[in-house]
């Protein structure tokens, strides 16, 4: 996934909204469009419109320009759209036959041409994804089109083999000792031991997962998650005020519309996933114009600022910290964040309790003892190293909560994943204990309003759940025990994103993976 365009920002402006200073929950989805009726100026000449749709007849009349013919031709979508309309302006292109080269290639295919060339640009929401094409006219026509189609596939994978050749030229010149590092690899030595350390193509399959809808829908129809930021940020409108934002890991960028409608001056949206571009069509879509979306890993990529006010981020991974995530939070924090700045959220803890499910212990752990009449008890060694994330219930729940972790986000460091903790687990229930669970909660400590949310399994469902750490045996408590052990977190030193976890109890060492 990762390429060498990766490595550099690509900073978009979309449509914006300046937003009221009302903090009625009921209007946080109202969006309020402040710019005025733009003409449109023809892409080719200086001839203005009223509208799009009266200047594309010029533009098939005068310049002899069909955007349908150009659709149909190179198999355009709406990114590959905005590229053209940033390639004309750019490139003060006059005449449309200077938009190919002379083997009839597009030449506005640079993701450079991502970036607009100048703040508004009525093209840039023309509905280039609802214009309609008309298919081949003949079979000819058909055969022809099929031909063009795959040598455009075939062009591409050259020039990928092409590209993939000059890197393995470039590390091969540095590993014979014939040039000095690149960038990249001296920024690397100063990203310490942290995720950033990893290269990006190590480290592209945690970038891609972010890359599915899937995971997204997850994250957004998460009402706990979603309403608890959306209350943060809009409800302390005064903090956010005239203020420049940094949000990283934008992912579809709802954070970055809560900040703008908030009254942000500036939001910088940051993700090295390839959802930033449906972010930043979300952004246009929605009309806010002071979002701006910057491609790549916070660590590697150059920021169009100096500090900023606040940072917002969802960074929490399963059993908080899953991912590695925060890692980036710090290093934004050290290099970007005023002194005195707000990070959001500000605090969260880890908690754990004895948990006893016995219908869930025997559908799982002791399902493998009779499959179909064959002892499978074999493989569960390893399941019980698996740190499973699971929905958990109250009902079951059979200790009082010990916190085994807490973090101060304006002043953690990389180690944050590292602890130990003694504890001691008093027991409210009789009952089998079959597992520890783990949770975590999460603060925004504001001066307007305070907002905090629980994964614990007493609160409302999130999307991650609980952490469960499987005993091999279920044990026997009962009212008034006292459950006494030791929690142990590292980060997995092989996978910087993973967490190796040990649990000494009931003179037993459990040792769990979360990967």
């Amino acid at each position: 996934m990762a390429s060498d365009d990766d490595d550099l920002p690509e900073l978009v402006n979309a449509d914006n909204v300046e937003s009221s200073d009302d903090s009625d929950e009921e209007k946080w989805e109202e969006i309020k469009d402040d710019n005025d009726e733009e003409e449109t100026v023809c892409l080719f000449c200086e001839t203005k419109f009223s509208s799009i749709e009266k200047a594309v007849p010029h533009l098939e009349q005068v310049h002899q320009f069909d955007l349908k013919t150009l659709k149909a031709k190179y198999s355009m979508d709406f990114y590959s759209y905005i590229k053209l309309v940033n390639f004309i302006r750019s490139n003060k292109i006059t005449n449309p036959k200077d938009l190919t080269s002379t083997d009839n290639s597009p030449l506005w295919l640079d993701d450079k041409y991502m970036k607009p060339a100048a703040d508004y640009e009525s093209w840039l929401s023309y509905d280039f994804d609802e214009l309609e094409i008309s298919g081949p006219t003949s079979e000819n026509d058909k055969i022809i089109e099929d031909l063009r189609n795959e040598l455009r596939t075939k062009d591409q994978l050259l020039q990928q083999a092409l590209d993939d050749m000059e890197k393995m030229k470039e590390s091969y010149k540095r590993l014979i000792g014939k040039e000095e590092p690149t960038t990249i690899v001296q920024k690397k030595k100063n990203h310490g031991t942290g995720v950033a350390s990893v290269s990006l193509d190590a480290d592209s399959s945690y970038f891609e997962s972010y890359s599915h809808f899937s995971i997204h829908h997850s994250m957004l129809s998460d009402t706990v998650r979603t309403e608890s930021y959306r209350d943060a940020i809009l409800k302390n409108p005064d903090a956010f005020k005239d203020k420049d934002v940094l949000d990283i890991g934008c992912g579809t960028s709802i954070l970055s519309l809560f900040a703008s409608q908030s009254g942000a001056k500036n939001v910088y949206a940051v993700d090295q996933s390839d959802i930033i571009y449906h972010a930043m069509e979300i952004a246009q879509i929605n009309n806010f114009n002071n979002v701006k979306f910057l491609k790549g890993r916070l660590e590697d990529i150059e920021m169009p600022f100096e500090k900023v006010d606040i940072i917002i981020s969802e960074w929490m991974g399963y059993f908080l910290f899953f991912e590695g995530m925060l890692d980036s939070i710090i290093y934004g924090r050290k290099n970007y964040l005023k002194e005195g700045g707000l990070i959001l959220p500000n605090r969260c803890n880890v908690s754990i309790v004895g948990y006893g499910c016995e219908d869930r212990y025997n559908n799982f752990i002791k399902f493998f003892d009779n499959v179909y009449g064959y002892n499978m008890k074999c493989i569960l060694k390893d399941i019980l190293r698996e740190a499973h994330v699971e929905k958990c219930h109250d009902e079951f729940v059979l200790t009082k909560p010990n916190i085994v972790c807490e973090l101060d986000i304006n002043t953690c460091d990389l180690s944050y994943s590292n602890f130990t903790y003694d504890f001691s687990l008093e027991v409210t229930k009789d009952s089998k204990m079959t597992s520890i669970v783990g949770y975590f909660d999460t603060f925004f400590d504001l001066p307007q309003e305070n907002v905090s949310f629980s994964t614990s399994p007493a609160a409302t469902p999130t999307h991650w759940q609980q952490c469960v750490f499987y005993l091999d045996e279920p044990v026997d408590v009962k009212v008034g025990d006292v459950v006494t052990g030791k929690f142990i977190c590292q980060r997995d030193r092989k996978d910087l994103r993973s967490l190796n976890i040990e649990i000494r109890v009931f003179d037993k060492v459990f040792k769990y993976e979360l990967n």
